[in-house]
């Protein structure tokens, strides 16, 4: 296994996730079923396993792993993973910054709450694309056995700061559970 394994395999959870909250989406869009638990849950997955977890993998340690072995940081592709990662959390606190309200019956929170959910569906699900199918080969080109076992050691020490963070398992079970409850192959 190698350091890009690991994160290719965080990607499934996140796609997983992603796929829920889409369904979630249609179905409030079309039936006025806004499923609040399922916005709280992916909220809660997005901010701290997605982004506070595994995007910090990829900022504090893969990508300099590859920036020392030569690639650029700046007009390449790490230059586009960090300026959608900031995308990405400028959707969710849209999300979050609205949740509540839409829980209440603001309708119009609700359309902003599904606009950016949507929206950041559509950004992670090309984001992660383009480092399964481009970003992570190259790593896997460049970087050592040696460098991605370290990376692997590394990866293990990365722990979410959010003083509301749950353990990896506890989201990891949330996907599973958002699989089943919006029909989801996961």
């Amino acid at each position: 296994m190698t350091a890009t394994t690991v994160l290719r395999s965080e990607h499934d959870h996140i796609l997983a996730m992603i796929a829920c909250l889409t369904s979630a989406c249609k179905v409030a869009e079309k039936v006025d079923g806004f499923d609040a638990e399922t916005f709280r849950a992916g909220l809660d997955f997005i901010r701290n396993y997605a982004d506070a977890w595994h995007h910090a993998k990829e900022e504090d340690l893969l990508f300099p792993a590859l920036e020392a072995a030569g690639m650029p940081r700046q007009g390449g592709p790490i230059a586009v993973m960090l300026s959608e990662h900031e995308l990405g959390r400028t959707y969710v606190g849209q999300i979050a910054k609205n949740l509540e309200a839409a829980t209440n019956g603001d309708k119009s929170a609700l359309q902003i709450v599904l606009r950016f959910t949507l929206a950041y569906a559509d950004l992670l699900t090309q984001h992660i694309q383009k480092e399964n199918n481009i970003l992570f080969n190259m790593a896997d080109q460049i970087l050592s056995p040696e460098e991605q076992a370290r990376l692997q050691k590394e990866y293990k020490t990365v722990v979410p700061t959010n003083a509301n963070a749950k353990p990896v398992e506890y989201y990891e079970g949330i996907v599973a559970e958002l699989c089943e409850r919006w029909s989801v192959n996961f």
